[in-house]
């Protein structure tokens, strides 16, 4: 039993209760991390090609491709809503026209 305000102990949880915290089956976790991959890649490597067509808007990158962009984040998320895309399965970023190189 998993109680409120506490963090799963892994060390103790079965096996088919970690899957369910983890989303599901290892073939959908699986497909979900393919997918995940698919959308970075647009990212990374469509970047100045984002720039041009959505400069200063946030984008919603499922499945390989931007499936919306919008000028606020509330209006992305409606947006992706509207069309069926889940949320928590989207890249959501702000295209900047400067890109930052970010030293951590």
């Amino acid at each position: 039993m998993i109680r409120a305000g506490r963090k799963p102990d892994m060390g103790k949880m079965a096996e088919d209760e970690l899957l369910r915290h983890l989303g599901g089956t290892p073939a959908e976790i699986d497909r979900e991390l393919q997918q995940f991959a698919e959308a970075a890649d647009v990212l990374s490597s469509d970047h100045p090609r984002l720039i041009d067509e959505h400069p200063l808007q946030w984008v919603g990158i499922y499945e390989g491709k931007v499936a919306a962009s919008a000028q606020t984040l509330n209006s992305l998320m409606q947006q992706l809503e509207t069309k069926g895309v889940p949320a928590r399965h989207a890249i959501v970023r702000f295209i900047d026209k400067e890109q930052r190189t970010l030293i951590l």
